[in-house]
Order: structure tokens, then C-alpha cells, then sequence
């Protein structure tokens, strides 16, 4: 990962803190934290929020993606799996619809994060159990739990794409990494301008993630760097919940983080799956009009709409189903030849109550982009 140490000492301990290296900080056991910026200038900040409100001004129009044309068909053959979690933020299914637009023949492997590692090993040795061509694995659990099957796929020719892990190149052996420290941190980014826009001075944060989980760690990376450029005198503090924990628990804990930390005026939550209970239990605590929460990647349309209801302040949109988009891509021009960019950024978007509307959960135009990028090579 990439290092923060030219960061303040004290926002290089909150993202460790998030990552399990501390565990003392002053929010107990379900607050790994918090940590005031102060390095930069006042100049700095003010040039910093500048440049963070001309990107949140790009970032509320969705822009549609853009995809390089093929330079030639890949074959029409090719068995290809995936390896993904069954939480709709992880869009099983996507991987196939994808897919299907050259042609091949795709499975699915899913395991569930309530169950642990052991799931996701299992669901990797299915997934090889169909000999594929091609295989992408969205890596909520470290690489290291499947070593031997990554190993195994090498040695019988597999084309090998990394989704999610917490790495600044694809790993050896794999043709690309979607979804990885580049773009998780992009994600941070992102949130980090809007909600210091948004604030417009200084201001106290939560920050709700599961420290077990790469993409959470990344995306909070991301966040804690370019928030404490935008406004360095602002606070961060980071709140633990748990993939493993029911959603009554961790909305629990974000209402008694709350409680210690009254300070708090934006949540930014960095899976959409924690929503689940939590504006019921911000309400039940009296505290729904006291935070704005900003959410990362609604899972659907359904979800997109609650920046209506309330229950979502503002959406900052990542790549959603087109991870999975991306990952066919990266296949497909791994078979003809063709370079690419094998780390590539998300397009993202803001959505508030100004701007949602149909379509907004995911970059626009993204079906057609692609259909329009592969029939090139046909």
C-alpha cells in the first residue's frame, strides 16, 4: 500500500488504527479512534477545497464511461468463472450478463462473508472444478488463505483477474487487479471532497467500516489522506463494525459511537450492506437529524432512492456492476494481445436529491460503452 508517512503523524495512526495495528484509541472497543488533521496551511486547505469542489462538480453529472474498441474478437469458446460474495453490493450474477456478450460460458461461485474464510476457500475450488479459461475472484479475504489454488490456476493456464484486493499492481500472475488500491482509494477521495464541500469548514467525521475487509481499509485510506488535505483541522473518527455481526449490532455500534462522540457530523459508510437497520437506529437514539450520512456504492435503484427518504444524505457512487464489466474486458483483451490498463480507476458520481434520478447507481451507459467498445473487434 501506499505509504501516508508524509501525512500527520496523528492521521497516519487512524488509518492504522483501522488496519488492526493500534487498538487503544479513545473510542473503546468498537471506535478504533479518532485524530485531528493539522499539517497543511491555511492556503493549503483553501486551495485544496477549491479543487474539491470543481471535482465534486464533474463528479454530480456522471459522466458515461469510456471503453477502448477491441482491436480484434477474442474467441467465442471460452469457459470463464467468477468467485463473489452473495451481498447484493457484490453483484453476483454481473459477471455472466457480462460475459454472455462474447458468447462464453460463465459460472458463478459465491460464499458468504458471515461464514467466513473457510467459505471463500470453498467457493475458489469450485470455481476451478469447472476448469475454466478465465477466472475473477473478488477478494474479501486475503490471497494468502488460497495460495495453493491460485497456484494450481497458473499451472493449468488460467487466466487470473484480481477484484478488490488491497495491492497497487495485480499480483504476479494475474492480468489485472479491478477494484484495487487505486481505485479503492479514488473511492475515498471522492468521499472526502464531497463531504469537505459539503461542510465547508471545519468539521467531525465517522467512519464506518469492517478493518477485516481489504476494500474497506483502502476506501477509508483514501478518505482519511485527502480529508485531511481538505480540511486539516477537521476530526476522523474511526467506527469498527463486522461483516460477521448481524445488522442490529452494527447499527448498535454506530448509535453508541455517536453517543460518545456527539461531535460527529457526517458518517461515512463504506459498504452499503451496513445500512441495513442503521436509520431505524439513528432515529430510535434521536440522532437521524444530527449526522448526514454519505454512503459508498448503492447496491441498486431501490437503495439509490433513500437519498429521498432521508435515510442517505448523499451516495458517492463507485464502479458497481461494472466491475464485473471491466473484468470481461480485461479477458477479452488479455486473449487478442491488446495492452490495457490493468488497474484502472472507477467512474464515479455523486448523487444527492438534486441530481438521482434512473440509472444513477451505476456510470451511465455503460452496457452500451461496452457493446460499442467489443463489436469493434468483431
Amino acid at each position: 500500500m501506499n505509504s501516508l508517512a508524509h501525512r500527520t503523524a496523528a492521521i497516519t495512526i487512524a488509518a492504522l488504527v483501522l488496519l488492526g495495528a493500534a487498538a487503544c484509541g479513545s473510542g473503546g472497543a468498537d471506535t478504533g479512534g479518532s485524530a485531528t488533521a493539522g499539517s497543511s496551511s491555511g492556503a493549503d486547505s483553501s486551495a485544496s477545497l477549491t479543487e474539491a469542489k470543481a471535482e465534486v462538480n464533474v463528479l454530480l453529472s456522471n459522466l458515461p464511461l469510456k471503453a477502448e474498441p477491441l482491436s480484434s474478437a477474442p474467441p467465442k469458446g471460452l469457459k470463464v468463472a467468477s468467485v463473489t460474495c452473495t451481498l447484493t453490493s457484490c453483484k453476483p450474477g454481473e459477471f455472466a450478463k457480462a460475459a454472455a456478450k462474447f458468447g462464453w460460458k460463465a459460472s458463478e461461485q459465491t460464499y458468504d462473508l458471515s461464514k467466513g474464510p473457510s467459505d471463500f476457500v470453498a467457493a475458489v475450488r469450485r470455481a476451478l472444478q469447472t476448469r475454466p479459461d478465465a477466472l475473477a475472484i473478488l477478494f474479501a479475504h486475503p490471497p494468502e488463505l488460497i495460495k495453493a489454488e491460485i497456484q494450481q490456476a497458473q499451472n493449468q493456464g488460467v487466466t487470473l483477474i484480481d477484484i478488490a484486493s488491497a495491492v497497487d499492481a495485480p499480483p504476479q500472475g494475474f492480468a489485472a487487479c479491478i477494484a484495487c488500491n487505486a481505485a479503492l482509494y479514488a473511492d475515498g477521495k471522492a468521499e472526502a471532497d464531497f463531504v469537505a464541500v459539503d461542510a465547508g469548514a471545519q468539521t467531525s467525521v465517522g467512519v464506518v467500516g469492517d478493518k477485516t475487509i481489504d476494500a474497506n481499509v483502502s476506501a477509508t485510506k483514501g478518505f482519511v489522506e485527502k480529508f485531511e488535505s481538505n480540511s486539516p483541522n477537521s476530526t476522523v473518527h474511526v467506527i469498527n463494525v463486522s461483516f460477521a455481526k448481524s445488522p442490529q449490532a452494527n447499527a448498535q455500534t454506530v448509535v453508541s459511537a455517536l453517543q460518545r462522540n456527539p461531535d460527529i457530523k457526517y458518517l461515512v459508510v463504506q459498504s452499503p450492506d451496513f445500512l441495513s437497520g442503521m436509520s431505524q437506529a439513528l432515529s430510535a437514539a434521536g440522532l437521524s437529524q444530527k449526522v448526514k450520512v454519505v454512503a459508498l456504492d448503492p447496491a441498486g435503484e431501490e437503495q439509490l432512492a433513500l437519498v429521498k427518504g432521508g435515510g442517505v444524505y448523499a451516495w458517492v457512487g463507485a464502479d458497481g456492476p461494472v466491475i464485473w464489466w471491466r473484468a470481461v474486458d480485461a479477458i477479452a483483451r488479455h486473449e487478442v494481445g491488446q495492452d490495457f490498463d490493468p488497474t484502472p480507476i472507477p467512474a464515479l458520481r455523486v448523487i444527492t436529491q438534486g441530481n438521482m434520478g434512473p440509472g444513477m447507481f451505476a456510470p451511465r451507459d455503460y452496457e452500451t460503452a461496452y457493446d460499442r467498445a467489443w463489436q469493434a473487434g468483431s
